[in-house]
């Protein structure tokens, strides 16, 4: 993505900048959809000054009007529910270029919040005819600074929210979940028996797959370096034990070198007073338990296990 001076920067937008170095496109917009600024670089194809003002609904495109415009209608009511609920989305768009023609990317969207109101959303582009997924150079002596990595609002590898910012937004959840007296779970999912040569690329495939597979209410995120954890509104302890066997079962054999996965399980029910700390915890145990359990394994191919976290 060729250099570029920040449009309109403000102190606010620091952060384009930076996003633009882990995606396609990086942006924000107002409540309505419409853009308010961009990460360095042209966008789809365009100056950026040229979609200033734009609704990004209006550069969706489809395979013919009626898609179009469903999808258009469909997409709006996404950005206002982002708007009015505090809640990221994710999933694929097909959009339109400069050229004429269109392109597939991933698009993750999150609520732009100032004070207490919310005032548009954070947007990142993935292109989705990227090069497959390539493992990383052993001797390209790039390491993870934990301290980076732990403040940084997005995870620079797979995308998904940093572990700080993935515990301040479950627990803005908390408050709904306790008024609509609903519980919610937490799920560890943890390849810390990969090897460290590995663990870059393992987390990138994972955290693809989970992406497709999640609800778009779901909130992923990099924990550490051989942590992704998900939250999942309403799911109860025993509907989180069912998805984490699912899990250990089906996604080694997506994974680089056939990973075995181990899922620690953590439920808050509704009215308990559990903070997001002691969620990431109880989590944190779950999994300890679940990778001590595939530990004991013993067989032929690494062994997945999971756990539930209970009280005593």
């Amino acid at each position: 993505m060729p250099a570029a001076t920040l449009l309109a920067p403000a102190p606010g937008h620091s952060w384009l900048a930076v996003a633009a170095m882990l995606a396609d496109l990086a942006f924000e917009t107002d409540p309505m959809g419409r853009f308010t600024g961009f990460g360095p670089g042209k966008v789809l194809g365009q100056p950026a000054a040229a979609l200033m003002g734009t609704e990004l609904a209006g550069l969706l495109a489809g395979s013919s009007v009626e898609e179009e415009a469903l999808s258009v209608t469909q997409f709006r009511s996404i950005i206002t529910t982002i708007c009015t609920e505090c809640v990221a989305w994710h999933g694929k768009v097909r959009l339109a270029q400069a050229d004429g023609g269109s392109a597939v990317y991933r698009l993750a969207l999150a609520p732009r919040i100032s004070g207490t109101s919310v005032t548009g959303t954070y947007g990142l582009l993935f292109a989705m005819d990227t090069p497959e997924l390539t493992l990383p150079d052993r001797d390209a002596g790039h390491e993870r600074d934990p301290a980076i990595t732990h403040n940084a609002m997005l995870d620079a590898e797979t995308g998904l929210w940093s572990g700080r910012t993935f515990g301040e937004e479950i627990s803005r959840r908390f408050d709904r979940l306790d008024v609509e007296e609903r519980p919610g779970t937490l799920l560890y999912l943890g390849f810390s028996r990969a090897g460290a040569k590995f663990r870059s690329a393992i987390a990138i495939r994972l955290a693809e797959e989970l992406r497709d597979v999640v609800r778009p209410t779901d909130l992923l995120g990099r924990i550490d370096e051989t942590t992704i954890g998900l939250w999942c509104d309403g799911m109860d302890h025993l509907t989180g034990g069912e998805r984490a066997a699912k899990f250990c079962a089906s996604l080694p054999a997506l994974l680089p070198e056939r990973t075995a996965i181990t899922v620690g399980v953590a439920p808050r029910w509704a009215g308990s007073g559990e903070d997001a700390h002691s969620v990431l915890e109880h989590a944190a145990i779950a999994l300890r338990l679940a990778d001590m359990e595939a530990e004991r394994a013993k067989g032929g191919a690494p062994a997945g296990a999971w756990r539930v976290w209970q009280c005593d």
